[in-house]
């Protein structure tokens, strides 16, 4: 029987991933994560990590998400390190870290995966992220769920607008025409899918200038220049605040519009502010009771398929998206989702599709088909053991 050394912390999909591991006949022990990955005391976290390692005997270590620490333990001890991407931006696969050969790094943006792959890291794969969708729509929906949650279009999600965000910062400490370029380009972005500007259009000028303003400390070695940090840590996040407002107002100005976020003081349009939908619980009753859901992606998320809309899709909801490449690789448009590019088109697809039930359902139950069939925890396991063992 192999072992696993499965690393917890609050992460989605945790359960789920150890009942794969479980069903794939794997016996399974447990290693916390501290402090984000960052422990205060790093050489006893690490000690104690790498004592485990040689008392569990186990085959290799998983976790959500790469943690430099992990890796460094499991190289020491000739240990494999399998981790699952599920977050983007993640600084944590440009650290040095990421380049061991005793790393197996899973990150579900194809984009990533060949922009690592560039950068030397032999040990890096596509795999898309996964649903239980067994699971979500087992939780029941009832008459009284219907009548709270039901909408014509309903948008799970943060809206990137608190105060301490980065552009709002750097608002107040630089300069007119650094903030005027900037606002430019986030406008500008925010109304194109497919292609990134913002890290093309920042010049050296205007990296000096926001490096004095907010510096960002890297590690040597660090596998990506200042321009990756700044356009999709910082500037990644106005711009998905500014298209989020934007996609709400223009849909509530026609629609019965639900928003579900952590700010539940935001007032946007006519959407009402429904609060936080609870991740296990509530998110797939508001999905199975709104006839549409929608995904604007975060932009550093360059190609890859949010788990957002994956899950939308495992839980037999319809999906209207914006424009990703990677859906492509395993689903139809208007089979088993719909996108847009502009919109305007949006604004289009939305209103065809309230006014078409039957196509409404066609689509929504033909994504659940390919979703439960392909896109499983155990069969996304499977994949990865292939490459692994």
């Amino acid at each position: 029987m192999k072992t696993v050394l499965f690393i917890t912390w609050g992460c989605f999909g945790q359960e789920d991933m150890l009942q794969a591991f479980y069903k794939h006949g794997f016996k399974i022990a447990t290693f916390p994560l501290k402090d984000r990955g960052y422990p205060k005391d790093k050489e006893k976290y690490a000690a104690d990590l790498k004592k485990n390692l040689q008392e569990s005997k186990c085959d290799f270590v998983f976790s959500f998400n790469f943690f430099p620490i992990i890796a460094q333990a499991c190289k020491d001890e000739n240990c494999k390190y399998v981790s699952w991407i599920y977050d983007s931006p993640h600084s944590n696969m440009l650290y040095p870290e990421a380049l061991y050969e005793t790393n197996y790094i899973f990150t579900f943006d194809s984009y990533m995966c060949n922009f690592l792959r560039n950068q030397g890291a032999k040990t890096i794969y596509y795999a898309p992220l996964a649903v239980n969708s067994r699971r979500l729509r087992a939780i029941p929906v009832t008459k009284k769920d219907r009548k709270k949650y039901s909408a014509e279009i309903s948008f799970i999600g943060v809206l990137y607008n608190e105060e301490h965000h980065f552009f709002e910062r750097l608002v107040s400490k630089s300069d007119p025409y650094t903030i005027g370029y900037l606002q430019a380009l986030i406008m500008a972005q925010t109304d194109i899918y497919g292609c990134d500007l913002m890290e093309k259009c920042l010049t050296k000028d205007i990296i000096a200038i926001i490096e004095q303003t907010m510096p960002y400390n890297t590690p040597e070695g660090f596998l990506a220049p200042a321009s990756h940090i700044y356009s999709n840590y910082y500037l990644a996040r106005k711009v998905a605040s500014t298209e989020r407002i934007l996609m709400l107002e223009l849909l509530s100005e026609s629609f019965e519009t639900h928003l579900y976020t952590l700010n539940e003081e935001a007032k946007v349009g006519n959407a009402v502010n429904r609060g936080i939908a609870d991740y296990a619980q509530v998110m797939p009753k508001v999905i199975r009771c709104s006839k549409i859901n929608m995904n604007p992606t975060l932009k550093s998320i360059h190609t890859g398929i949010p788990l957002r809309a994956m899950d939308i899709m495992g839980c037999g909801g319809f999906l209207l998206t914006n424009f990703q490449e990677d859906f492509f690789l395993h689903f139809e448009s208007d089979v088993d989702f719909v996108y847009y590019t502009s919109f305007e088109e949006m604004l289009d697809k939305a209103a065809y599709y309230l006014a078409h039930d039957d196509k409404r359902d066609q689509i929504r139950h033909s994504a659940l088909k390919k979703v439960t069939e392909g896109h499983t925890f155990e069969i996304r396991l499977n994949e990865m053991l292939k490459i692994l063992l």
